[in-house]
């Protein structure tokens, strides 16, 4: 390995003498070159320009050496640029300040590279190509060599070099400018010095000048094209087109297949990129193409109806209703747009002698039309015809007026046939004559001559009247029936049966080309769709028997609910009753042949489901209330009264607030029914009863009370009021007395009595009286007690007794009375108070939370 380590070496030292000057780089200034060396190696201090062989100009280098790398500038001024050329350049060289030699041959390969003052882009066709910059003929170039990047390039594989095509001239050389001979091309290209320093550059960029749109291509016309399709790709609103869509390339032309199909008016931006550098963006534009459209009267105005393609803008469009048409000076006010047509309202010329044939302008997001569409007025024109029974209306547009029309029917001007004219002008109704069922027609207002239309009248049916439920026999007549038909049976086909029969006319009668018949027909209500045929001449319809009406509904004594009416059919697979939308199953053994009564069994749900109506066959009748009777059943009172009062609850059938007048009489005084709440099924009646006790009340209930029919009371019951009862009461010592405080609930004013009773409940002993019992409120009394020595047998001291509480008739007795004689008992004198204190304290609370509750209401 050493060995050959050192053959490589030696090899080296051979090739490169020890005089050779040899750079670690190189700088390129306006206004100098810089050359940097190792420190010991050899390097120029003076350089002579040569010409035949003399100097011609010579330049000197400052070095300045930093470290290990010696840096050499040559000063270069303006005026020197001019004299920087050469036939070869020498130069005189030292190593570390020692002289080597005058006379060295400078190569390229060891000199700084050109400085390019001004962008080298060239054509893509190629050709001569100047490029501008200093330091380029220091010795004179015949080419510069080049790289090409793109393999598939057809110039790929040239000499590699371009050829300088000026010739050099000692005399007046271009020392800024040299002409390269380029190779056609795109994108970049890579120019290498001598000293194989690299200089990138591109190609210019296309450039679209102008697009012609024919009907499926585009032909591009620009700058800058490459003429091999592989490096060429076209855009369009941002997508690539298919390459194999270019028909053609060249450096000024694209061809390629475009074919706009879109149903709407569009600008598209189109690019041209060449080895994916792109052009400019350039719009091409299809523009909405209005075709045709209607004459309209000048002196009224109308709609106009605007046919013709791309009519509308792209549902993607942010200005989708910008839409505009234009007629002449005036605006035509959008009512619709479509692909294809355009409608708007114009308004009437406010000077009828102007603008004959005015220009139609469609403007689609600021995109016009650019061919030419006149609206020409007052021109007549029939565009179809449609046909309402014997009505015939003929459609179109500037019909004139009744007076001034004249109607042509097969080539002949006919008088009196022109029924109406609308407003507008758009709908001339006929006066047909019945044996004219086929004719071409025209019209002339304005002088001016319409189109012709054909005019196929169809043989249409009318029923004479709207039968009646049950009644077969049905009478037609046929208008428009042809001459060749006129002696034919008519017959009708059923279509709402499956069967399809077929069913003969049992009386004709003919009168020119009108048919009377009649025809038996088994369906006797409902909606009938039919087919009338004679001869060869059919018409399909439908007419409808009459609707059930119902005039009102009664439940009877038995439950059951009649309705009275007509038209309620005979079947009950015909006839159904509905009560907000729920179907109630008829009475089968109730007799309906007659259609006018219907009958079903009542249902206490049937009462709160709503209206109800009758479907017959299809048709629904009016929507009625069932006139119900309250049924009474019993009263329930769930709970005693109270001071205030309380409630009952009233059970029933039927019971609603259309059909129940509640009354309740009370000990004479009356409550009216509003105090009532009806439950959601019609079966109670939950009625609050404002009367102070604490009297008990005989009642009586009375439906649609009347005072002087004494057969409205249907119940009497009893109002039953609470007695009074004792919680417990405040302690007090026989012996000493004093007042006793009675806490308990529905107590009534007056109080009538206060009692101890000293018998513990066995019915033997004495009772002592709490005289002067007052009433403070619902729960609480008062009473004042004597002292005395007074003492019951039998009962301890410290035992519980029972007191009774008499108001109003009503008492209450409660075993809650502390029973206390022993005037030297501290413990139980203790113990009292405590517990009259905790009593006071109740009351307390009980007074302040009821005055709180008085202050909310």
């Amino acid at each position: 390995m050493k060995i050959i380590l050192f053959f490589i070496i030696y090899l080296i030292s051979f090739v490169i003498s020890y005089d050779d000057v040899v750079p670690l780089g190189y700088e390129s200034h306006n206004d100098s070159l810089v050359i940097k060396y190792n420190v010991n190696e050899n390097y120029y201090t003076n350089i002579s320009f040569l010409w035949n062989g003399k100097s011609r100009y010579d330049m000197s280098f400052n070095c300045v050496l930093n470290n290990t790398i010696r840096t050499c500038t040559l000063p270069v001024k303006e005026s020197d640029h001019a004299q920087m050329y050469s036939e070869s350049i020498i130069a005189c060289t030292e190593n570390n300040g020692t002289f080597q030699m005058c006379g060295y041959e400078v190569p390229l390969v060891f000199f700084p590279s050109p400085l390019l003052i001004s962008e080298f882009r060239p054509k893509t066709r190629g050709g001569n190509t100047t490029l501008s910059g200093y330091y380029l003929e220091l010795q004179e170039r015949l080419i510069v060599h080049f790289e090409n990047p793109y393999r598939n390039d057809q110039f790929r594989w040239v000499d590699g070099f371009y050829i300088i095509s000026d010739v050099f001239e000692s005399k007046t050389p271009d020392r800024i400018n040299i002409k390269l001979d380029i190779y056609p091309g795109c994108g970049n290209r890579t120019i290498i010095w001598e000293n194989r320093e690299r200089f990138n550059f591109t190609y210019q960029d296309p450039n679209i000048e102008k697009i012609d749109i024919n009907q499926s291509t585009l032909d591009i016309t620009g700058t800058n094209y490459y003429n091999q399709s592989i490096f060429v790709s076209v855009k369009i609103d941002n997508n690539i087109i298919d390459p194999s869509d270019i028909i053609s390339v060249d450096f000024e032309n694209i061809k390629l297949k475009f074919n706009y199909s879109d149903p709407f008016s569009s600008k598209l931006n189109v690019q041209v990129g060449c080895c994916d550098y792109w052009s400019n963006k350039f719009q091409i534009t299809y523009p909405p193409i209005p075709s045709s459209v209607n004459s309209i009267p000048k002196l009224k105005g109308g709609l106009l109806i605007i046919n013709g393609d791309r009519l509308t803008s792209s549902p993607s469009s942010s200005n989708n209703n910008n839409i505009s048409v234009t007629v002449g000076d005036s605006n035509c006010s959008i009512v619709s747009s479509s692909s294809n047509e355009i409608k708007c309202n114009l308004q009437p010329l406010s000077n009828p002698k102007l603008n004959n044939s005015p220009l139609i302008i469609v403007s689609i997001n600021g995109i016009v039309n650019t061919n030419e569409l006149l609206l020409n007025y007052d021109i007549p024109y029939i565009t179809t015809f449609s046909q309402v029974n014997d009505e015939i209306r003929i459609i179109g547009g500037c019909f004139g007026n009744i007076n001034s029309t004249q109607i042509q029917i097969n080539g002949k001007q006919i008088l009196n046939q022109i029924k109406s004219i609308n407003n507008d002008e758009t709908i001339l109704i006929l006066n047909v004559q019945n044996q004219n069922y086929n004719f071409n027609i025209s019209m002339e207002s304005n002088s001016i001559k319409s189109n012709e239309i054909n005019v196929d009248v169809k043989m249409y049916t009318r029923i004479n009247e709207i039968p009646s439920v049950g009644n077969k026999l049905i009478n037609f007549t046929l208008f428009y029936v042809n001459s060749i038909n006129i002696n034919s049976i008519p017959t009708i086909k059923i279509l709402n049966e499956q069967s399809n029969q077929t069913i003969k006319s049992i009386l004709t009668n003919v009168n020119e080309s009108v048919v009377s018949c009649s025809f038996l027909i088994e369906n006797n209500c409902g909606i009938i769709n039919y087919e009338i045929e004679i001869g060869n001449q059919r018409y399909q319809s439908s007419f409808s028997y009459e609707s059930p009406l119902i005039n009102k509904c009664n439940l009877n004594s038995n439950e059951i609910v009649t309705c009275i009416g007509k038209a309620f059919g005979n079947s009950y697979n015909e006839t159904s009753i509905i009560i907000s939308n729920q179907s109630i199953a008829l009475i089968k053994g109730i007799n309906n042949s007659s259609y006018e009564s219907i009958s079903f069994q009542m249902n206490e749900e049937y009462n709160i489901l709503g209206e109800l109506y009758l479907n017959v066959c299809g048709l629904s009748s009016n929507k009625v209330i069932i006139n119900t009777i309250p049924i009474f059943k019993n009263i329930s009172i769930p709970n005693l009264f109270d001071k205030n009062g309380g409630y009952i609850i009233i059970i029933g059938k039927y019971l609603n607030n259309n059909n129940t007048n509640i009354t309740i009489e009370c000990n004479g005084e009356e409550i009216l029914e509003k105090e009532c709440k009806l439950n959601n099924r019609g079966t109670s009646l939950e009625c609050d009863i404002k009367l102070n006790g604490p009297n008990d009340k005989t009642c009586k209930l009375l439906f649609n009370y009347n005072k002087n029919n004494s057969n409205n009371i249907v119940s009497t019951f009893n109002l039953i009021y609470k007695s009074p009862s004792i919680n417990q009461t405040s302690i007090i010592n026989l012996k000493q007395g004093g007042i006793l405080t009675i806490i308990g609930n529905d107590f009534y004013y007056p109080i009538d009595k206060v009692t101890i009773i000293g018998d513990n409940g066995n019915g033997s002993g004495d009772n002592l009286n709490c005289d002067e019992p007052k009433y403070i409120n619902d729960t609480m009394i008062t009473c004042f007690i004597q002292a005395t020595n007074y003492t019951f047998n039998n009962i301890k001291n410290g035992e519980m007794i029972f007191i009774n509480v008499s108001t109003n008739g009503k008492s209450g007795t409660s075993k809650v009375f502390k029973y206390l004689t022993q005037s030297d008992d501290s413990r139980q004198y203790s113990d009292a108070r405590n517990i009259f204190q905790n009593l006071l304290l109740s009351i307390l609370i009980i007074i302040i939370i009821s005055l709180l509750f008085i202050s909310n209401i």
